[in-house]
């Protein structure tokens, strides 16, 4: 059996076209999902497929000019871009080859994208057919949002904890097992899986939640988690083997 591909470099330094391409193309993706809402280039999309959808600004519409559930999904695919980007720039040691940086950005806005479709579309969308209807307390709407915050927060903290560790001089060289990491040896991608969920969730429900969460949480567990522990492990030797010891759990406590 082939060994798991990595997605990600392992190796340290800058790539400023790289970096440019990220931050340009993430970027833009916020653009994009919101031109899907309020231009209506969404809408006109799934009328093309010979779907039905729903509108998407009220005269109860915000500054943005979308109705709150739209503003919503929209300032998701924003907190994902913004998320994203300041990683690259103030967390992340590794370089974004230009390549990378393409492909990752495409994988990312190809989900946003999905999502932003699927809650416009009548059949599957979170909003009822009269967005003035969209109650702030719907209980699955809630349990997206909160999945989703969770999520963002549990990756950022994660990876700001290890930062600062691997900052200090007298921690050259060594693993990073203490914060979060100490719940899970991947608890970032934990997080990522968590948040990818709830954007999901918002969008279109716990269907399509669930699909999303399955897949990540497959990929982790299949290509993700055992690409990174042979990257540790060839590193860090019985260092790692004993934070592995210490640490049972891979994406999520109590989980996996």
């Amino acid at each position: 059996m082939a060994d798991p591909r990595d997605n990600v470099s392992r190796n340290k330094g800058s790539s400023p076209l790289g970096t440019s391409l990220f931050v340009g193309l993430r970027a833009a993706d916020a653009v994009l999902q919101y031109s899907l809402l309020r231009r209506g280039w969404g809408r006109a999309l799934i009328g093309q497929l010979g779907g039905t959808a729903i509108r998407t600004t009220t005269s109860h519409a915000g500054l943005i000019g979308l109705h709150p559930y739209y503003a919503t999904m929209s300032a998701l695919a924003l907190g994902s871009a913004v998320k994203q980007i300041a990683w690259l720039l103030f967390v992340s040691e590794q370089e974004m080859p230009p390549k990378m940086a393409v492909r990752v950005s495409a994988f990312n806005t190809l989900f946003n994208s999905a999502n932003t479709l699927l809650s416009l579309w009548a059949v599957s969308s979170m909003a009822p057919v009269y967005v003035e209807e969209v109650s702030e307390d719907d209980r699955v709407f809630a349990v997206g949002v909160g999945l989703y915050v969770v999520g963002m927060l549990t990756e950022a903290v994660a990876e700001v904890q290890r930062r600062a560790f691997k900052a200090r001089p007298e921690n050259k060289g060594k693993p990073y097992s203490g914060g979060l990491f100490s719940l899970a040896t991947n608890i970032n991608y934990g997080g990522y899986t968590l948040w990818r969920a709830g954007y999901a969730i918002t969008a279109a429900g716990l269907p399509w939640g669930l699909v999303v969460a399955g897949f990540f949480f497959y990929d982790f567990a299949k290509r993700g988690v055992p690409v990174l522990d042979q990257y540790c492990t060839e590193r860090y030797g019985d260092a790692w083997r004993k934070i592995k010891e210490r640490v049972p759990y891979r994406l999520l406590p109590f989980i996996y």
